[in-house]
């Protein structure tokens, strides 16, 4: 049986999500920016804005210097989410297996589905139709035997909604190609290949794989493989465990290492405080950030023991950022994301005093009663240390009058 999976494309998603709320930025130059500082980092725009000279990563300042009439916005991600959980309900009546990409952006296995919907080039139709005429939201839709092959296609720039990538086709689609439109081939790749005058997917796919692995290493083989047209990973729906996410957009990109480590601790802490609302604890924490010229890096890490400690969710985060933050490029974005575990309980020694995390259990809760009456920013861990651990609360004394002890 033939495999077939759907790309699913919405073009500029989080400005056709404004566009969709507000009627008058249609067809203007709208793009999206932190506010608040002239030299934040453009995170998406429109075609109108694209075609003035504005890229992504560009800071505010010089795109408004490519385009005085540019229209600003900030982001709004808990928006752009509850569009792309609209959008994915969309599908699911006519895609039995969804796998969610980026934001607004998801794979489908319509593998086997040719009987019970029809052929999967009119699914893809109705699709676009539904995602249109209930979202308003304009889309591309890709449809290839696997999942690399089906996003360049939903990404080409033709005036047909949907593209087909027959099987045996593969080859000779990608071909022309630039190596950009390959998943997986970014910049350092890219720059990499470019030394030995390799610019298209079509001169990446003739080469051998040896040749391939000897420039790029382990990884050539799967870019190799992906020029071909191979690509043998399944649509997987994400697992269903329950995340609490904490993420800082910076007014003005930074590389500064302190900066980073007092975002890391504001995020771990926040995170912290929503896990001990909730009586939970997190088994796992990620960490992604975002670089000025606009790509993501990630990394997860277990926890050693499921927490809800802001101290050791601090020094997790920290030792992430040490293994994730490898370029000299600076960042305009930083998240972490705490799966939810099944609890924290630890076996007692009879002998030994108890381990200093559940000492700290008492700790955190003292500073949750303070900032429940003072506010958040009335105490915080001192920096002396770094915060790794060891620092001990600092107490901010309130604006307000103290009330008095019959208060």
């Amino acid at each position: 049986m033939e495999r077939v999976v759907l790309y699913v494309n919405p073009l500029t998603f989080p400005i056709a999500v404004e566009r969709r709320i507000l009627a008058r930025l249609a067809g203007r130059p709208v793009a999206l920016a932190p506010g608040g500082t002239d030299r934040a980092i453009v995170w998406s725009a429109s075609p109108e804005a694209a075609r003035a000279g504005i890229m992504v990563g560009m800071p505010v300042y010089q795109a408004l210097r490519c385009c005085p009439d540019l229209v600003l916005l900030p982001p709004r991600l808990a928006l752009y989410r509850r569009a792309a959980a609209a959008l994915e309900q969309i599908l699911r009546p006519f895609v039995p297996v969804i796998e969610p990409h980026t934001l607004g952006h998801a794979y489908g296995d319509l593998t086997g589905t040719r009987k019970l919907f029809g052929p999967a080039l009119d699914v893809a139709a109705r699709v676009r139709r539904e995602i249109w005429g209930r979202l308003g939201l304009p889309v591309t839709v890709g449809l290839a035997g696997n999942k690399v092959v089906s996003e360049v296609a939903a990404h080409m720039l033709k005036p047909e909604p949907v593209v087909d990538v027959r099987p045996g086709e593969e080859p000779a689609f990608l071909a022309p190609h630039p190596l950009a439109a390959l998943p997986g081939a970014d910049a350092p790749v890219r720059d990499q290949l470019a030394r030995y005058n390799v610019a298209r997917i079509g001169a990446l796919a003739i080469l051998t794989r040896v040749q391939v692995e000897g420039v790029l290493g382990r990884r050539g083989a799967v870019l190799h493989a992906r020029a071909n047209g191979i690509d043998p990973r399944p649509v997987q729906p994400p697992a269903r465990r329950e995340a609490l996410r904490a993420q800082r957009t910076f007014g003005a990109e930074t590389n500064d290492r302190d900066v980073l480590a007092a975002e890391l601790r504001a995020l771990a802490e926040q995170l912290g405080r929503a896990l001990r609302a909730r009586g939970a604890t997190a088994d796992a924490l990620t960490l992604r950030v975002r670089y000025a010229d606009h790509r993501d890096a990630e990394g997860a890490a277990p926890l050693a023991l499921a927490t809800d400690l802001d101290v050791a969710l601090t020094a997790a985060a920290r030792r992430l950022a040490d293994r994730v933050v490898a370029r000299r490029i600076a960042l305009t974005a930083v998240g972490l994301v705490a799966t939810l575990g099944t609890g924290h309980d630890v076996q007692l020694s009879l002998f030994e005093p108890p381990p200093p995390a559940l000492r700290r259990v008492d700790l955190n809760a003292a500073i949750d009663r303070v900032r429940r009456r003072w506010g958040t920013g009335s105490i915080g861990y001192g920096t002396g240390d770094r915060g790794l651990g060891n620092g001990r609360p600092a107490l901010t004394i309130p604006l307000s009058p103290v009330p008095s002890p019959r208060e």
